[in-house]
């Protein structure tokens, strides 16, 4: 059971008193409307319905946007053939400070933050079960946390906006240094920990658990590369890997089968519901190309966000993650005919990890979208361990589970730190293809020009941060041009 099928919720939102429906399937209050603020924060329910607010805009910050500012500029896809000039720019490492891409990914997470800011404010002062308050405030600091999470690491140092915003007035806030901003988030996850529950069970599956605040953690100190740190906290989700319910599935495929979301390995994931609500995702059709129309139920691929040749030819003969992550082949279902790539009838490579064979309609898919999995874990915790001290035999034992879950040998023993650290690399490059981490893993090894250059590319120094929107610019009177990220 997915944490969808809401019934209207209510919150206070952006910049002005706003009304907001999502989706809650665990409330079974009729909707209300026009309720303010002030009349709104008054019971358990009011508290959960915002809360889900706030897991309901990640919706938006999933469906398209971050996967092209953390997919596109890799090695591993393209834009496909009639994308935008947005979606261009990022592939070729144009970065500017128009992109509308970009500037939505700004507003989203900023949208997310302010309500995360609502209820970790007004939550408090509802009077209800202690546990239930803290869980759902802890869940209000995961989401903060990993939103701050997406915007130091796209753009450096941000606004930090801690209050609810109610008014046009106080909207002016300059950038905060990036230590500032890990410490707001570690601090934020930090006390997640404390109040959710180890697992979210029944209706709440799919909300955030103490699990999923440490795995973030986990990844937070890694990016800081806090190796020591980083490494104490996913031995410490492997360890508690029973309490918490995790562990990986026993073939790659079996990830990306929609009856298996919210379970097992998946951590945390952005919600979708295919319906008539319009709850559903976009990525069937969105990565889908044309020319494999026939496997589709609804409309047309639409050939955006396709696999680089390279990419597809870089996995290890019986590596088992390929065909579950790549369309490389397919049975026209009218003919029987099997259709292989590379030939005439199919000439491009389409992402295949979120296909939906039943789709509802066009864009409006019944797949979630991975943001943590335990796979995460067990690779970080390689990578830390490495750094910290060299090829370890737990780091060996780490990645191994990956490498054997996909069918492949056990990496070999003897390594260098700096095999190790590039087998690394190489492994979270097949496992995590298309999750929006590829990006960001090239800028914390320190290896997106080179990688890319290989690539065709020409990335610059500059390009290891996004442009800080002009749009900010323009309205935030604490944010001048001056203050814009190096090179742009």
């Amino acid at each position: 059971m997915k944490f969808k099928h809401m019934i209207a919720g209510l919150i206070l939102a952006v910049s002005l008193p706003t009304l907001y429906s999502c989706e809650n399937h665990f409330l079974d209050e009729d909707p209300q409307d026009f309720l303010s603020p002030v009349n709104f924060y008054q019971s358990e329910a009011d508290a959960n319905a915002a809360v889900i607010a706030t897991y309901a805009n990640l919706r938006g910050t999933y469906n398209q946007n971050m996967y092209f500012l953390a997919d596109l500029p890799s090695d591993q896809t393209n834009p496909g053939t009639g994308s935008n000039i947005d979606r261009t720019n990022i592939d070729n490492f144009q970065f500017e400070p128009t992109n509308t891409i970009t500037t939505a990914v700004w507003n989203e997470s900023y949208s997310t933050i302010n309500r995360a800011n609502a209820v970790i404010e007004r939550v408090p002062g509802i009077a209800m079960d202690a546990g239930r308050k803290n869980a759902i405030i802890g869940e209000a600091r995961f989401l903060r946390a990993l939103s701050y999470f997406h915007l130091v690491r796209l753009f450096g140092g941000v606004p930090l906006r801690l209050q609810e915003t109610t008014s046009l007035t106080g909207l002016d806030i300059a950038r905060s240094p990036v230590e500032e901003v890990y410490a707001l988030i570690i601090a934020d996850l930090k006390e997640a920990e404390t109040s959710l529950p180890d697992q979210q069970m029944g209706a709440n599956l799919g909300r955030a658990s103490k699990g999923a605040a440490s795995t973030l953690l986990s990844y937070v100190y890694l990016t800081q590369k806090d190796w020591t740190n980083a490494a104490a906290k996913s031995q410490e989700v492997i360890d508690k890997a029973a309490t918490y319910g995790y562990s990986l599935f026993e073939n790659a495929a079996d990830i990306w089968k929609i009856q298996n979301e919210n379970k097992q390995e998946h951590i945390f994931m952005c919600q979708y519901q295919s319906g008539p609500e319009g709850l559903g995702s976009q990525y069937n059709h969105f990565f889908t190309s044309r020319q494999a129309n026939a496997i589709l139920v609804g409309g047309s691929g639409y050939a955006i966000h396709l696999v680089e040749d390279a990419f597809w030819k870089s996995f290890t003969p019986g590596d088992t993650r390929r065909d579950a992550s790549i369309l490389s082949s397919f049975t026209d279902p009218k003919t029987q005919k099997v259709i292989t790539y590379p030939s005439t009838l199919l000439s491009e490579l389409s992402i295949f990890k979120y296909y939906d064979p039943a789709s509802f309609a066009r864009n409006n898919n019944n797949n979630n979208y991975p943001i943590l999995r335990f796979a995460d874990v067990l690779l970080i915790n390689a990578e830390a361990l490495n750094e910290a001290g060299g090829p370890s035999e737990k780091a060996y034992e780490s990645i191994n589970k990956i490498r054997l879950r996909a069918k492949l040998t056990e990496l070999k023993t003897g390594l260098t730190q700096q095999q190790f650290r590039d087998a690394v690399l190489q492994e979270r490059s097949w496992e995590f293809c298309f999750e929006s981490k590829r990006f960001f893993d090239l800028i914390r090894t320190e290896t997106l020009i080179p990688v890319m250059k290989a690539a065709g590319k020409n990335p610059l120094p500059r390009n290891l941060l996004y442009p800080i929107p002009q749009r900010e610019i323009d309205v935030n009177n604490e944010i001048e041009q001056a203050d814009q990220n190096p090179g742009y």
